[in-house]
């Protein structure tokens, strides 16, 4: 593990082309003007670069720890682009979290990774869930064998809270079963009623991550509601989604993601094929789909009505 220092000299100044080449070439030290050190000459010398040039022996320098250089703790979803040699478990190592939670939030199956791809890295092990209507803590927590008070205390939940299509992350959670997905009244339903939110569009990437697909246009193409719905949520430049909105169209949260404009805000009402905003190229965008929609449905009960898709197509 290594400390960084921080150390307070004197006043003191380079005097000659030589003595800066010295320091230049040594090594460099954090530093600021303070008059706590003890001193028993005037020889150390302060450089132009946050360093020091020690003339002579001893001084006695007060030190400061300013932290320490480790396996870094982290709150939130993070982005790690794939290295020659990399494997699951080798990524896992690094980020000191288990390898099938980077699995679970990839849709990886076995070891082997593809230099250059990009995944999300989770903060802990476990999993990242989606809120849907009518959940509560303490289903989710039985869902994913976790406990209800981990949930809480790491995501930060006050009074229990929460809404459809929050991201919650469920630390030692494992995944569900995978959901059956067949002709429910409510998957017809869903996928009856949506309408295309980018016209024009084409699907340049089949489901992934959680449910969703890229539609790309051109940056600037308007985005429409693909059902009514209200608007719960809205953010700008956010990671991974960059600029996005959320809207609850009833039967599902639909997360609008990667937007470059954005017209609407939370709490609006919306009527399907109003503009919510325009197709756009921020946040976390991988590969060629370049401007698109990231149209992510947030449930495991109700399939992505634009799934069936082939890439190509154009709505």
């Amino acid at each position: 593990m290594t400390a960084f220092v921080y150390f307070t000299v004197s006043d003191a100044f380079l005097d000659n082309e030589e003595d800066e080449k010295c320091i230049q070439s040594g090594n460099n030290l954090f530093i600021s003007y303070e008059d706590d050190v003890v001193v028993e000459n005037d020889s150390i010398l302060f450089a132009h670069n946050n360093s020091v040039f020690v003339d002579s022996f001893p001084y006695f320098i007060q030190t400061q720890v300013l932290g320490t250089r480790g396996v870094e703790e982290r709150e939130s979803i993070m982005s790690y682009r794939v290295e020659s040699g990399d494997t699951v478990s080798i990524v896992a190592d690094k980020f000191g979290i288990s390898a099938d939670t980077i699995r679970w939030a990839n849709d990886i199956k076995g070891n082997t990774l593809k230099e250059g791809s990009e995944l999300l890295i989770l903060p802990v092990t476990g999993v990242m869930y989606y809120v849907e209507r009518g959940d509560t803590l303490g289903e989710i927590a039985s869902m994913h064998k976790a406990k209800t008070e981990d949930i809480i205390t790491f995501n930060q939940i006050e009074g229990k809270r929460i809404i459809a299509g929050d991201r919650i992350i469920v630390p030692e959670g494992s995944p569900p079963p995978p959901p059956s997905i067949k002709t429910a009244p409510s998957t017809r339903i869903v996928q009856s009623s949506f309408i295309n939110p980018v016209p024009g569009g084409v699907i340049t990437q089949g489901v992934h991550h959680y449910n969703a697909v890229d539609i790309y246009n051109v940056c600037g193409t308007s985005i429409v509601a693909a059902a009514s719905g209200r608007v719960t949520q809205t953010g700008r430049g956010s990671w991974p989604a960059g600029n996005f909105i959320k809207i609850d169209h009833g039967t599902v949260v639909v997360l609008y993601a990667h937007m470059q404009d954005i017209y609407v805000k939370t709490g609006d009402y919306v009527a399907q094929g109003r503009q919510v905003g325009t197709v756009g190229n921020t946040g976390r965008t991988v590969g060629r789909t370049g401007c698109h929609l990231h149209f992510d449905v947030l449930s495991r009960r109700i399939r992505n009505p634009f799934a069936h898709f082939p890439v190509g197509t154009r709505l």
